[in-house]
């Protein structure tokens, strides 16, 4: 009988409304260099993290300026939005709180640098909740490579197949699953056919974050580990 020991959650777009934030700065960064991207082939990157999407978009545009420069203009254009305008999910937050009053671990795994992980989650309140957060750039290869998730696993002495992740983004889903991870799937409303793109997730909320709350993900974790008593 499968048990659930821990429990991972991407950060942007999953915990953080962060997703239309990173759109404007990345667009914003790319047009500075030069290079113009439009709104559908970001949508495209959702997930990536800057780690794989900054090498992507110097190749394609043909950007001499160093990963670090590019890195620190996407970063400050991101935050001088995100200081301003970002929230946390409440329903994905109130999930999280069930999940430690449960006792089960949880941790962060995202593809953000580490100093954004840790000011986004102190200015959404939600630091404190998650005492472990790791970045992709701790790790050798940033998502759809499962390194992050197999990390965290590692740092909270679970296997990785009792894992459950939660992600926004079928680059997020992928590497899940090469983790062997189980993963919930929380797709934003610019993916057109979210059963297609996430169907090897184990559970999809079509509607995305406007279609999820924490008692519909509670009551499929019952169903799915009737081995933890929940």
């Amino acid at each position: 009988m499968s048990k659930l020991e821990a429990i991972l959650f991407d950060m942007d777009g999953t915990l953080l409304d962060s997703e239309p934030i990173w759109l404007r700065a990345d667009l914003a960064m790319i047009a500075s260099y030069g290079g113009f991207m439009t709104e559908e082939e970001h949508d495209a990157c959702i997930g990536m993290g800057s780690k794989t999407f900054i090498p992507m978009i110097k190749e394609k545009y043909g950007i001499e300026a160093s990963f670090d420069e590019i890195k620190e203009f996407q970063e400050k254009t991101y935050l001088e939005i995100a200081r301003a305008e970002l929230r946390a999910f409440p329903e994905m937050v109130e999930f999280a709180k069930w999940a430690r009053g449960q006792g089960i671990p949880i941790a962060i795994a995202s593809g953000s640098t580490g100093p954004i992980i840790e000011e986004m989650t102190e200015l959404t309140g939600i630091r404190d909740l998650f005492p472990l957060r790791i970045s992709s750039h701790e790790v050798g290869k940033g998502k759809p490579a499962p390194d992050v998730f197999i990390e965290a696993a590692s740092r909270l002495k679970v296997k990785p197949g009792n894992c459950l992740v939660l992600e926004d983004s079928p680059l997020g889903v992928e590497a899940a699953l090469s983790a062997g991870m189980y993963s919930v799937a929380v797709p934003p409303p610019v993916v057109p056919d979210p059963r297609n793109m996430l169907k090897k997730a184990d559970l999809v909320f079509e509607d995305g974050m406007v279609g999820f709350t924490s008692e519909k993900l509670i009551t499929w974790l019952k169903e799915k580990f009737p081995g933890n008593g929940f």
